[in-house]
């Protein structure tokens, strides 16, 4: 089997400025944003004699996927006491119309070059919901009607924002999330280097 994959979308942006050389279009923004630009991307499976050449899949996956894939392939046991976070894509790869019915987070609670500063998100169903960690904001998208992500429904539907809120707070403290901190150490001011550079 030869899988061809990202863990991340195209670098569209650098702190906050066009790179030049990514575009994502529909999807809003690149590598490292909280959007679908940063979190999907296509996944091709070459599989001889399983996959057949050409079919589509519209079956959202996610990396962790990949090691329960693998192991089911090689007629591996998993361990009982082993927790997984991916779900065999197997019965997926052999039918191709095969539905995995779940919900899928992240977590980023660091900075990235992205520019969206810390975040979780869960995608349920055709629903996408962030939360972005340093002033507690929310988003909500029906990725269904909005792939671009350009109408935050979160302030229209809080009743879906708050039920997909509840079950990302309660996967964070499943997996024992870590969430960012203040640095005591932290000051706005900054040091002119030797050269007058900031």
């Amino acid at each position: 089997m030869i899988v061809f994959y990202s863990d991340n979308g195209g670098l569209a942006q650098r702190y906050g400025k066009a790179t030049g050389f990514t575009k994502n279009p529909p999807l809003r923004r690149g590598k490292g944003s909280a959007y679908e630009g940063g979190l999907r991307e296509p996944a091709i499976v070459h599989w001889p004699g399983v996959t057949t050449p050409g079919t589509v899949c519209d079956t959202p996956i996610i990396t962790m996927d990949l090691f329960s894939t693998f192991q089911e392939m090689a007629g591996v046991q998993s361990d009982s006491n082993a927790a997984s976070d991916g779900t065999s894509l197997v019965t997926l790869l052999r039918t191709q119309t095969a539905k995995i019915d779940r919900d899928l987070f992240w977590h980023y609670p660091h900075y990235h070059a992205g520019g969206d500063g810390p975040y979780s998100v869960i995608r349920s169903g055709e629903f996408r919901l962030i939360e972005f960690h340093e002033d507690k904001r929310v988003e909500l998208y029906n990725l269904a009607k909005d792939i671009s992500e350009q109408h935050d429904l979160a302030a229209s539907q809080p009743e879906k924002a708050g039920q997909l809120q509840t079950k990302l707070h309660q996967w964070q403290k499943t997996v024992g999330a870590q969430f960012p901190t203040a640095n005591p150490k932290y000051s706005d001011a900054r040091e002119t280097d030797v050269g007058g550079r900031n």
